[in-house]
């Protein structure tokens, strides 16, 4: 990383050690308990600009697998929801932590990001792939990439606060 390169760190999220953050967007009382995920700008300067972002997709099976610009975009598209479906409380997928949770392509490197926790997909930004400067721009507000609901056993808290992530990334 080049000592000439800032990049900022938002307080009220918490931190991984994969350069992910997570923001409580449901009360913390509200079950189920909900997050927005992104990257840190730390990723924007150890790596460069991010030139593009590939969120999960839904593959036949069920799960999520990550389109390569090599290999061609399913048209098909899943079936809308009826009423009988329970899609707003089940959510459009679900991650475990061998599952790609996002793939950033930057200046430097390609970057695979596994979701850290196994959780419910409620919500994805398709606007940082069609607009990756969204991230490079805005890492903490509009260049979000997914929200979430994880599964049990999952404590906010273990995650490290901003002050915790300086340090971290101070040691590496």
């Amino acid at each position: 990383m080049s000592d000439d390169e800032e990049f900022t760190i938002a307080v009220g999220r918490r931190y991984t050690q994969e350069h992910l953050w997570f923001q409580l967007i449901s009360s913390p009382n509200e079950v189920p308990v909900e997050y927005k995920v992104g990257i840190s700008d730390f990723i924007r300067v150890e790596y460069g600009r991010i030139i593009r972002a590939t969120l999960p997709n839904m593959s036949e099976g069920g799960g999520f697998k990550i389109v390569s610009e090599d290999e061609p975009e399913e048209e098909e598209m899943p079936p809308p929801p009826s009423d009988d479906d329970e899609k707003i409380e089940l959510g459009i997928g679900e991650l475990s932590t061998d599952d790609n949770l996002v793939g950033i392509r930057c200046e430097l490197e390609t970057l695979n990001i596994l979701s850290p926790i196994p959780c419910t997909v409620i919500g994805l930004n398709g606007e940082v792939e069609n607009t990756p400067q969204l991230v490079n721009r805005d890492a903490y507000g509009d260049g979000w990439l997914i929200n979430v609901r994880p599964h049990d056993g999952f404590d906010f808290d273990d995650l490290m606060t901003a002050e915790e992530y300086v340090d971290y990334l101070e040691e590496i």
